[in-house]
């Protein structure tokens, strides 16, 4: 038995929280997952991994022996990194989730400059807007918009951006501009469904209290580059980050409205497992992706400080 092997299948397991899921992250058959665990806890003697079948529980000998492996796996991929990485590139696969808008937006132009630093890396990018569970789907890290409260994992502030209300040319011609949040209940907005299946409410500042605003709309969507496509059609006024619509006021599509009620700023975050040692190549994209937004002024706005 390959002993070093056996003990990233463990960790893996115990991590993805199952075989299978576990197999899919490791590219290796199920059976073989679950025979190198037995194989580990007869070497061991001692049960690691409770199984029943339809989930797993670690055991406590589990839980120390995971610990402990998590601390020997990272010493010694710091030790090979710090051999060979002035002599070899940093290569495979780094699995990221983000925001589609955001990506598009911001990351994908990028990414060709990254790639050609690191020709060995390959990025594999997950797209939605959903919070993900970074653990269970296998990723390396997570580009998140808001608080983050899950304390098994590690939030670094990578920017912060601000919130804006637009509308088409078309839409103010016909319902007039609000020039205050008053007037928001004579107008429509586009709505946009939230995974709990409910539409987004708008948030304002205003004489420095919070002031939350149910919008009427005809038409809701879920989809980030589908509520722009609805805005763009004076379907109804829209709020979005300054960073991705800045673009359609620039080129005259779209007009920034209600400029005296600002929405709180929304900060994002890098998520990755507090208890998973993270390779290098994981480590240099987080870095560079952090400096990415660091260049930014669209994603580093100044009332950072008092954003939630």
């Amino acid at each position: 038995m390959d002993r070093f092997l056996a003990m990233k299948v463990f960790s893996r397991v115990v991590e993805a929280g199952s075989f299978s899921r576990a197999a899919d992250a490791l590219s290796l058959p199920p059976a073989s997952v679950s025979r190198t665990v037995q194989a580990l806890e007869a070497h061991l003697g001692a049960r690691l991994i409770n199984r029943t079948t339809r989930s797993i529980s670690i055991t406590e000998d589990g839980e120390t022996y995971y610990e402990r492996c998590v601390r020997v796996l990272g010493e010694v991929d710091d030790m090979e990194s710090a051999l060979s990485q002035s002599k070899t590139t940093p290569k495979g696969k780094v699995r990221v989730s983000l925001p589609a808008l955001m990506a598009k937006s911001t990351l994908i132009p990028a990414l060709p400059a990254f790639l050609a630093s690191y020709p060995d890396i390959n990025v594999e990018l997950s797209l939605t807007d959903r919070q993900v569970d970074i653990v269970e789907e296998g990723l390396d890290c997570v580009v998140r918009v808001g608080a983050v409260v899950d304390e098994t994992l590690v939030a670094k502030r990578i920017g912060c951006y601000s919130q804006i209300t637009c509308a088409s040319p078309e839409y103010l011609q016909k319902y007039g501009e609000p020039t205050t949040l008053d007037d928001l209940d004579k107008h429509l907005s586009v709505g946009y469904v939230l995974n709990n299946m409910r539409v987004r409410n708008w948030e304002f500042v205003s004489e420095g209290k919070t002031r939350v605003i149910a919008m009427r709309n005809l038409v809701a969507v879920n989809d980030a580059d589908s509520y722009f496509a609805c805005g763009l059609a004076g379907l109804g006024l829209i709020q979005g980050s300054s960073y991705s619509l800045d673009p359609y006021i620039a080129s005259g599509a779209l007009r920034e409205v209600l400029k005296a009620y600002p929405s709180y700023p929304r900060v994002v975050s890098i998520l990755y497992a507090a208890n998973r040692h993270q390779p290098r190549r994981v480590r240099l994209f987080i870095d560079w992706l952090a400096a990415l937004y660091a260049s930014l002024p669209a994603l580093q706005a100044k009332t950072c400080s008092e954003s939630r």
